[in-house]
């Protein structure tokens, strides 16, 4: 009879532990699907561009060993020039050499026609790895219109430590078709169709604490027979009926086509680099001093342009229409989710002016109750309380006002004679910056090679 008392104490104690350990839940994981796409990402040598150690969604396309183009936008500029004080700093992937490491940039050569405000020649030539003795070469693709398909993709470094990588992820655009909006909603693109690729693709980021909105992929690659080649970088979204990427009515984004900027490199860098297309007889242009077609304006009245790093918030630039003609630049503004602090152009945009109203309206809202909530406190204990002596009234302030600011609020009921408590007023600093400041601007010329 004991024993099968235990026996079934054993039972029980068993079923109630697997019960226990079923119900403790497990850390959400990424599902890495792999697929022909996936593996053809894989066997192209991809890269991840830092600045200051903090890896960025910028785009990038690796030429060679030693030599890459980047989207200008990712890159600091003062005085005109870009900011060497920022530590800037790629990685490659494994692909062919099986080996990743991490480089700091050497040249960073801005395309000279380079226009921040409407992005225009969006594009840098860089060089990196100057001593590397391996040697290797990426085709970039040429004639967009014998491409059987786009595809966009990101990478991701998620163990810095061990320089372990995600495996890439892709959105397929198996039809290419004209699409209208794009022209629509970007100027830039109207005057250069064939010179950019346009799409409504965003990409859930693989970086998942940078953003609560989905993003632009990086990199464009060009599918032609069984094999992916690199063809754009990201320039810029524009979004219509939003102000950003979470909440919008419409958004396209839009791709720097690379093949157009190879002789810019060439030239740049002094170097040769390699192009691929299914016609055997066609060629990239020529001219190392191609530039775009200069827009009419910056933005569509009712739009809003964004564009730079979107894992950080105080690097996206935002670019939206004050009037007919004329548009205001802010960097670093509050994006959807996150908040940072920005510099303002002085014209104050709609999305700024509703803010701050509903501020207004919010703080005033706060201030009444707090006042009418004091006021019926102070009659409620009044009533069976000696008020100089009753210090449950204070403590409830002292709750209500935690954490503000190390502030803390006047007695609820000052003793005669007590001189008032004093009235802090904070003021926010706005600082000022030109849409035409030269941060935006210029021609950084290699450094001088010790």
């Amino acid at each position: 009879m004991v024993r099968c008392r235990l026996d079934t104490l054993t039972f029980l104690v068993t079923i109630l532990s697997t019960a226990v350990v079923n119900s403790i839940p497990t850390p959400p994981q990424r599902l890495v699907v792999r697929d022909e796409t996936t593996d053809r990402l894989s066997e192209r040598k991809g890269g991840v561009f830092f600045k200051d150690g903090q890896q960025t969604a910028c785009g990038m396309a690796f030429l060679t060993n030693n030599a890459a183009l980047v989207t200008a936008d990712c890159f600091d500029f003062v005085g005109g020039k870009v900011d060497r004080s920022t530590i800037y700093r790629v990685y490659t992937s494994r692909a062919f050499t099986k080996t990743t490491e991490g480089f700091d940039l050497r040249d960073i050569i801005v395309h000279p026609d380079y226009n921040p405000e409407t992005k225009a020649n969006n594009v840098a030539a860089v060089t990196y790895n100057l001593g590397e003795k391996l040697t290797w070469e990426m085709d970039t693709a040429i004639d967009p219109g014998t491409w059987e398909a786009r595809v966009y993709a990101q990478r991701h470094i998620k163990n810095m430590t061990g320089l372990i990588w995600d495996y890439p992820e892709y959105t397929t655009e198996d039809k290419i078709e004209q699409d209208d909006t794009c022209s629509d909603l970007s100027p830039i693109y109207g005057e250069n169709t064939d010179k950019f690729a346009c799409t409504s693709i965003l990409a859930t980021p693989l970086m998942k604490n940078s953003t609560a909105c989905k993003i632009p992929y990086p990199i464009l690659y060009a599918q032609m027979g069984d094999k992916l080649y690199q063809a754009g970088l990201y320039s810029h979204s524009v979004v219509k009926g939003g102000d950003n990427l979470c909440d919008n009515d419409e958004v396209r984004s839009y791709y720097t086509l690379i093949g157009n900027y190879l002789a810019f490199a060439e030239a740049a860098l002094n170097k040769k680099f390699t192009y691929h297309s299914n016609d055997n007889s066609s060629t990239p242009q020529s001219d190392s001093n191609y530039s775009m077609k200069n827009a009419p304006r910056i933005v569509v009245d009712g739009t809003v342009m964004l564009s730079g790093d979107f894992y950080n918030p105080k690097a996206v630039v935002i670019v939206s229409a004050t009037s007919a003609d004329g548009a205001s630049i802010i960097t670093g503004t509050e994006v959807k989710g996150e908040s940072a602090a920005g510099d303002s152009s002085g014209t104050s945009k709609k999305t700024t002016i509703i803010a701050a109203v509903c501020g207004t309206i919010g703080t005033l809202i706060l201030v009444a109750s707090i006042f009418f909530g004091i006021r019926w406190y102070r009659g409620h204990v009044s009533k069976v309380h000696d008020p100089y002596q009753a210090p449950s009234a204070q403590n409830v302030l002292d709750e209500m006002f935690v954490n503000a600011d190390g502030s803390r609020p006047p007695p609820a009921y000052k003793p005669p004679g007590e001189a008032p408590a004093e009235e802090i007023q904070n003021t926010d600093a706005i600082s000022d910056s030109s849409p035409t400041s030269p941060r935006y601007s210029g021609l950084n010329f290699p450094r001088e090679k010790a």
